[in-house]
């Protein structure tokens, strides 16, 4: 008989309470749960509120000490209660928040289970760094993906969903067997259209991310290519002639040298002048052409 009436006493006392929005109890909370506190400022800070689930019971003695400061007098059974207003997670709200962080216009999410708590009424988040999964995760596979509810200014509480995730796009499939070191070729490989995990961001969307840049391993027929097994091709080969402007101070000259070693813009070689037989050190400008390095005067001897 005790245990039912003390339940009885905490469902009244819940419905009685204020429902509260910030991280703390203000004047105007308590005005609202008590209207004799009217008068007091809005923006006076009466304590810290309550965790979600939790409600914050001001009693007598403490309204007294309150309204003394602001000349009011509280009536002697006077209590005032504070919580959050609390709801249920739902299907749709947690879909709704997953797609606004994965941004396709394509992605489709299968809300298979949701945590069961009350939550405090805020804006529901699922970022994308609270999905964990491996590379080899398909469209088919349940992950489960964390969230949190920002109420209050800063003040996160913790939720979880079990989903599939999945997004219609396109990607690119070699048609034979893609040799490393060899361009890429626009018969060697085709655009399909398949569903995938929206977070495989690694593998080629477009022919142009393929066709004429380098394998660096072997793909073999029907495989996606991914843009991190490309690289752009050489824009100096080995035994090139190569046109090199040599510049010291305001004077500069250009020559043909041959090539030591491939590269890439930006990359360095050594070129090797065919008349003279000097060899010297240039970075690489664009296809065919490169820079000498600037320095002391004296430099252009050292090319010619």
């Amino acid at each position: 008989m005790t245990s039912w009436l003390l339940l009885l006493g905490m469902m009244q006392l819940s419905s009685a309470c204020q429902n509260i929005s910030g991280e703390r109890i203000l004047g105007e909370d308590l005005a609202r749960a008590l209207p004799v506190f009217a008068s007091m400022p809005a923006d006076a800070v009466i304590g810290y509120s309550p965790a979600p689930g939790a409600a914050r019971v001001v009693r007598f003695p403490e309204l007294k000490r309150i309204g003394m400061k602001y000349g009011i007098s509280a009536p002697h059974d006077s209590r005032a209660c504070f919580e959050w207003k609390l709801a249920t997670l739902t299907e749709g709200a947690v879909r709704s928040a997953m797609l606004r962080s994965l941004n396709a216009p394509q992605a489709r999410v299968d809300v298979l289970a949701v945590s069961k708590s009350q939550l405090p009424d805020g804006k529901l988040e699922f970022p994308l760094s609270g999905l964990s999964v491996s590379s080899a995760v398909d469209p088919a596979t349940p992950v489960i993906w964390h969230g949190y509810v920002l109420y209050g200014k800063t003040r996160r509480f913790a939720v979880w969903a079990r989903v599939r995730v999945a997004s219609t796009s396109t990607r690119v499939v070699a048609v034979e067997a893609l040799t490393p070191g060899q361009a890429v070729g626009k018969r060697q490989v085709r655009l399909e259209t398949y569903d995938e995990f929206p977070l495989h961001n690694e593998v080629a969307r477009n022919l142009e991310e393929v066709v004429g840049r380098v394998p660096l391993r072997g793909i073999r027929a029907g495989l996606p290519v991914f843009r991190t097994d490309l690289v752009d091709p050489f824009q100096v080969q080995r035994g090139e002639l190569v046109k090199v402007t040599a510049i010291s101070g305001a004077a500069q000259v250009e020559l043909d040298a041959v090539a030591g070693n491939s590269g890439r813009r930006g990359d360095m070689i050594t070129v090797a002048n065919p008349r003279s037989g000097k060899t010297f050190a240039a970075r690489i400008e664009g296809p065919g052409k490169a820079v000498v390095i600037s320095g002391p005067a004296g430099l252009l001897g050292r090319v010619q």
